[in-house]
């Protein structure tokens, strides 16, 4: 998660996007998906449309069935059953802010991901979005859908000094979160998600219930006063922590996931008496939610939960937790990253002190993998407790975004990396060099680690000597990762289903992988 003080920069920390769980993504979440596992990642791994893009932002949500990632020149490329429509993760669909009428230069520094919409947010301070709009939850007149990211003006552009920095999203509803620290929320108020203090439930026609509409987004009133720094949101209910690290939650209180001691809900942000102390070090850093829980992150680093996040015991359906409480197992980590997704909980700590990180995660009714255990024959998908994700063992991973059927990871390049599995594992490639097309006495070949095209190392340009340390891509590919969207001519990336079409393939002159054939 990001506060409202950060900026992004050329400087911020990029890694190599890797992913576990369903990549089925039309037949995630059905019960007529086939056999089990078919196709699942049950362990991380890198996704190879992407492995030559620098990223450095993950975003995705416990209700999403899709993800949109940031690169180090601020466009986004989307993958799964997106709001825009369905993109394979082979060949996500890359969408940058000229794409929309924003000038030259300008990035996506932050968005958000609920069930069926979706929100961008740019570094000039707009924020624009698409999907469904049934209820106004983006901001714009209500309609059934917006299928295009489209620019959301709301009471926040009356003031020059504040800009939108955050946004957050539940199924019916998103707040948007501006530098001068107001929030200010949009779409459906029904079990007070809006925070405004009402509902407006009533019967309609046929027996429906309606509740009132927000259009455009209006002032959170409940947090005047105070400069909010974070916002988080579940599917019905919201958490936000201010600049002296006070938190207050909103929204559904089923299965008391806002912490507040019991199941009524909040019309208006409420503070949470827990990180209200006089020690400032044990009010809250960060908050997160999943779909019946609530995390916050104090400031000491400590993890501590709330609602409903497992299926059986303590913290399930009939014992939720009412208060937040810390997780024994990993009551001693410093918690780095976290995140929350459909039924899985993450974290990343400390594993040593050269720096080192173990990254951590927990959860029941794991159906597609997406804790990334491995596939060994003794490995369940699901873990009660919090468990070391093993096949990240030495990964320097510096983000984590779980989903609702899916995790991403964000893992710094290290000589580790290089041994977790590629996804797809293959990719139609020659068998000769690409530049002088032929075997040469079957000398050895390099490759690039996204294309998979062979090169000899005197074919190179300039000629290697010996096989490259680290990560190595071929021309086309360098330059597809290395170029910003507004030199780098279509917006079409040149993988196709995991591919190279031939006039991408002819004619290169150029690099290659470490890896032998």
């Amino acid at each position: 998660m990001v506060d409202a003080e950060q900026e992004t920069s050329q400087q911020e920390p990029w890694g190599r996007v890797l992913i576990s769980g369903g990549v089925k993504w039309e037949s995630n979440g059905r019960k007529d998906r086939g056999p089990a596992s078919s196709g699942d990642l049950l362990e991380p791994h890198t996704l190879r449309s992407l492995v030559n893009i620098k990223c450095t932002k993950l975003i995705t949500g416990p209700a999403a069935n899709y993800a949109i990632v940031i690169d180090i020149f601020g466009s986004a490329h989307i993958f799964g059953k997106s709001p825009l429509g369905l993109f394979s993760e082979l060949s996500p669909h890359r969408v940058t802010c000229a794409s929309v009428g924003l000038p030259k230069g300008a990035k996506w520094i932050a968005g958000a991901a609920a069930r069926s919409h979706c929100l961008l947010v740019d570094d000039q301070g707009g924020v624009w979005g698409a999907g469904n709009n049934a209820v106004g939850q983006l901001g714009l007149s209500p309609c059934a859908t917006v299928d295009r990211f489209t620019r959301t003006n709301g009471p926040w552009t009356n003031d020059p000094d504040a800009r939108v920095v955050l946004v957050s999203a539940g199924n019916t509803f998103s707040l948007f979160l501006t530098s001068t620290g107001q929030v200010f929320a949009a779409g459906s108020s029904e079990s007070g998600q809006l925070g405004n203090g009402k509902t407006g439930q009533r019967l309609l026609q046929g027996g429906k219930i309606g509740f009132d509409l927000e259009v455009p987004a209006k002032l959170v009133q409940g947090l005047t006063g105070r400069k909010i720094v974070q916002i988080a949101s579940g599917n019905q209910h919201s958490l936000a922590v201010d600049e002296e690290g006070y938190v207050y939650a909103w929204g559904f209180a089923g299965y008391s996931r806002l912490g507040l001691q019991d199941q009524k809900d909040r019309l208006v942000p409420t503070l949470v008496p827990q990180f209200a102390g006089s020690n400032a070090m044990t009010r809250g850093a960060e908050v997160l939610c999943g779909p019946t829980n609530s995390v916050v992150v104090d400031r000491q680093r400590l993890y501590w939960m709330a609602g409903k996040w497992k299926l059986t015991g303590d913290g399930s359906t009939g014992q939720p937790w009412t208060s937040f409480k810390n997780i024994q197992d990993i009551m001693s980590c410093k918690t780095l990253k976290a995140s929350c997704g459909g039924c899985t909980h993450f974290i990343t700590t400390p594993a040593d002190a050269q720096g080192g990180v173990m990254t951590v995660g927990f959860g029941q009714g794991v159906l597609y993998g997406e804790l990334g255990l491995g596939s060994g024959k003794d490995m369940g998908k699901s873990s009660t407790r919090p468990t070391e994700i093993v096949p990240l063992q030495g990964i320097d991973v510096i983000d984590v975004a779980a989903g609702a059927f899916f995790t991403l990871f964000l893992a710094r390049p290290n000589n580790q990396l290089q041994d977790i599995p590629r996804w797809p594992k293959e990719v139609d490639s020659g068998d000769v060099c690409l530049v002088c097309k032929t075997h040469r006495n079957n000398d050895d070949l390099i490759e690039c680690e996204k294309c998979e095209e062979g090169y000899h190392l005197d074919c190179v340009d300039p000629p290697l000597s010996a096989i490259p340390e680290g990560e190595w891509f071929c021309p086309v590919c360098e330059k597809e990762g290395n170029t910003p969207p507004d030199e780098s001519g279509p917006i079409e990336t040149p993988m196709k289903n995991g591919k190279r079409t031939k006039s991408e393939t002819s004619s290169i002159k150029g690099s290659g992988n470490k890896r032998r054939r």
